[in-house]
């Protein structure tokens, strides 16, 4: 994103940046947005910047913004973006601007200690998260979704035809044995975020999930979408961990749940092949179609070595 998309949004929020130097500085980037540190004397706020296609992305801020307006009002247990806005210039939708939500992304390694403390912070906020009602959310624009037939299937439609003989393979019969096994027909219906990973989850300082960002995929859909999130970058024992407190928070798991975390998990890389190459350039899409090879692979292995 250049420096004049940026001063032209801060200047159409209102937003007056401190005369130092790096009162702007970029903060991160994602699949739909950039982010930019902006230090005020109010405070700091980040802005978001839609990436291109815009078709996709500007939606998500908007929805994000009204979303999270509504989710100010319960207690998450954590902190959430607070005080989201859309700016415009005319009719024009730049981006948005927030307060800044205190916090790092947590390690990759944890020590024991700190991976439950983590596990058990999740398992609250997506209780807490999950209890919202969905009226509410439905009515601040979060889509309500039937995963398999609303989104998935038409993923993995348009994914099939980009990837070689083994993967198209392997992928296609994990769709149909979703299917087969009962897809998503009897799944429960939350407001889930809809894009758990590190990155997302903040932690403090004793590494206590202390806030949670990037509310722009939150939709009413299956739960089990937000518990595979967890795997991204932790494992199935630390999911398990997760639940307890979950249910320890109220939350209810249904006794399917299991079934579709491992195959939202499983076929996660079909993001990278859609949209990777239009948010981070070719070589994420080609990441994508090797991740979804290997799996394949490992697949294989797995049916030889169960054969023999």
């Amino acid at each position: 994103m250049t420096t004049e998309a940026v001063r032209r949004a801060l200047q159409a929020s209102g937003v007056r940046p401190l005369r130092v130097p790096d009162a702007v500085s970029a903060l991160g980037s994602g699949y739909a947005a950039d982010a930019y540190l902006v230090r005020t004397a109010e405070g700091a706020r980040v802005l978001r910047l839609p990436k291109a296609p815009l078709s996709y992305s500007a939606p998500l801020l908007q929805r994000e913004a009204r979303l999270l307006h509504v989710l100010e009002r319960y207690d998450l247990g954590v902190t959430t973006p607070r005080g989201m806005r859309p700016i415009r210039d005319g009719r024009a939708f730049l981006g948005t601007i927030h307060e800044y939500v205190e916090g790092t992304p947590f390690a990759s390694r944890l020590p024991g200690v700190a991976r439950e403390r983590l596990c058990t912070g999740i398992g609250r906020f997506l209780a807490a998260l999950h209890a919202v009602p969905t009226v509410a959310a439905i009515r601040a624009g979060a889509v309500e979704r039937d995963l398999w037939p609303d989104l998935y299937r038409g993923l993995i439609a348009e994914t099939l035809p980009q990837l070689g003989g083994a993967a198209r393979a392997w992928l296609a019969q994990t769709a149909d044995d979703f299917v087969r096994d009962g897809g998503t027909q009897h799944a429960p219906r939350v407001l889930v975020h809809g894009d758990i990973q590190q990155k997302h989850l903040l932690v403090d300082e004793h590494g206590a999930l202390s806030g949670v960002i990037d509310f722009g995929e939150a939709q009413v859909a299956d739960p089990a979408l937000d518990f595979a999130g967890v795997l991204n970058q932790l494992a199935w024992t630390d999911l398990e961990r997760v639940w307890v407190a979950y249910r320890a928070a109220g939350g209810r798991l249904d006794t399917d749940v299991e079934r579709r975390v491992r195959f939202y998990i499983a076929v996660v890389p079909i993001y990278r092949v859609l949209y990777g190459e239009a948010a981070e350039g070719p070589a994420e899409r080609l990441a994508g179609i090797r991740h979804l090879a290997a799996r394949a692979a490992a697949a294989t292995r797995r049916g030889a070595s169960s054969d023999g």
